[in-house]
């Protein structure tokens, strides 16, 4: 069996499919190969994946970038991740958090809002990407609140958060592994967790949502697919699979060592969630004009 990931060997994703891959081997009791498939922001894996014989031994581990994000914002994309993958498990949750200079006098989400209506704020925010999570995070933001921010896009999550630190940019819309370092040491402060629920990582900062944003969630996510045709036995096999590894203290404090948590959604759900979270990026997109070629 292999397991496809559309990302270069070393990154989160990366970390994150081996992870479930050397669980897989021990449970299936059969070798499971990473296969690292890097290119066009992900996409070329992803559409190697999707186009595989459908017969259980090829899998793609992959993120919301390249099937809910991706396909919304390039203009060609060579496969839909709606009808030509199986969804099989959500699995992961990686931790967003709303971060900010210590300049900004606002210690959570309701303060900021004020700041800025109140004082007429134009403040500004670090991505690590023009499309990445962090830079739809901060559009998301905007439409939900009706407040204006200035997008600073860098090459890289490092390179935005130390652009913050040294005061490039006002906010960021980071992911906790990127900045949680820099929260504990006072560098910058932390405002709020930016996906859809609290984190157990953090249980005493409340999302952005509960700061007063209502419906704002921007959750970055990981999970394992197959190509479209293969059989509901198999797709039945490697949940159940996945599943008893979600329920394990040792995948789960690894999962927590690398700023995520686990995130069991079953195929149905999976699916429909699937549907949901392709809808709001397409949404946020197209109003935005945010394309890459």
């Amino acid at each position: 069996m292999r397991i496809i990931t559309p990302f270069a060997p070393g990154g989160a994703t990366d970390i994150f499919t081996r992870l479930v891959a050397q669980r897989l081997q021990v449970t299936l009791k059969q070798g499971v190969v990473v296969d690292n498939r890097a290119g066009a922001g992900g996409l070329l894996g992803t559409d190697i994946a999707a186009k595989a014989e459908p017969d259980g031994y090829t899998l793609l581990f992959t993120t919301n970038s390249t099937t809910t994000i991706g396909p919304n914002l390039y203009r060609k994309v060579p496969y839909d991740p709606l009808t030509d993958l199986a969804p099989i498990n959500k699995i992961i949750n990686v931790v967003g958090l709303l971060v900010a200079h210590q300049r900004i006098k606002a210690n959570n989400v309701a303060e900021l809002i004020v700041l800025m209506k109140s004082h007429g704020t134009l403040l500004s925010f670090a991505s690590s990407g023009t499309g990445a999570i962090g830079h739809l995070a901060g559009e998301l933001f905007q439409a939900k609140t009706g407040l204006t921010l200035t997008h600073i896009p860098y090459k890289g999550g490092g390179p935005s958060i130390t652009g913050l630190i040294g005061g490039e940019a006002d906010l960021s819309f980071a992911q906790f592994p990127t900045v949680i370092q820099h929260v504990k040491t006072g560098r910058i402060k932390l405002l709020a967790v930016t996906s859809s629920n609290r984190t157990k990582l953090l249980p005493d900062t409340p999302t952005v949502a509960e700061g007063g944003v209502v419906g704002y969630g921007a959750d970055a996510w990981q999970g394992l697919f197959a190509p479209a045709k293969v059989s509901r036995a198999v797709i039945g096999r490697l949940n159940a699979e996945i599943t008893a590894m979600l329920e394990t203290k040792e995948f789960n404090d690894a999962l927590n060592a690398q700023g995520a948590e686990a995130a069991l959604l079953a195929p149905e759900q999976f699916r429909e969630y699937l549907r949901s979270d392709f809808a709001q990026w397409k949404k946020l997109i197209d109003q935005n004009r945010i394309r890459l070629d």
